[in-house]
């Protein structure tokens, strides 16, 4: 309401004219996006075969704890995003940052003869 009140006084005082006194009005009346809420879960999928012997790994992990997320995949998971160019450094420091919602990486592969997938998404 205060700024409505503003931009009459300076329609009142000559300062600006009825057309940019319209276009401020506008400009205020017009509801104002929310925030985004962060994401909140670094969601971690894998599907692989560790020394011969099958792995599955389903981990959500706060963003605050996506560190340790290194812990949590197998060898053959690490040496799959390497060789896909996926540097884990560099994807947990952009989630440190800040990155939207969605798929972070999505890989379908084969590992020794043996199935490889893996999925990192921020919800």
């Amino acid at each position: 309401m205060e700024e409505k009140r503003r931009i009459l006084e300076m329609v009142r005082s000559g300062e600006i004219g009825v057309e940019e006194a319209l276009a401020l009005l506008q400009a205020v009346e017009e509801p104002r996006p929310r925030a985004q809420i962060p994401a909140r879960l670094l969601r971690v999928r894998i599907q692989a075969h560790d020394k011969g012997k099958p792995v599955r790994v389903h981990v959500n992990l706060p963003l605050a704890l996506a560190e340790l997320l290194e812990k949590f995949l197998p060898e053959e998971a690490k040496l799959t995003l390497e060789d896909r160019g996926v540097h884990l450094k560099d994807l947990l420091r952009l989630v440190r940052e800040g990155v939207p919602e969605g798929k972070l990486v999505e890989i379908e592969a084969e590992e020794e003869g043996n199935p490889v997938q893996v999925l990192v998404e921020v919800v």
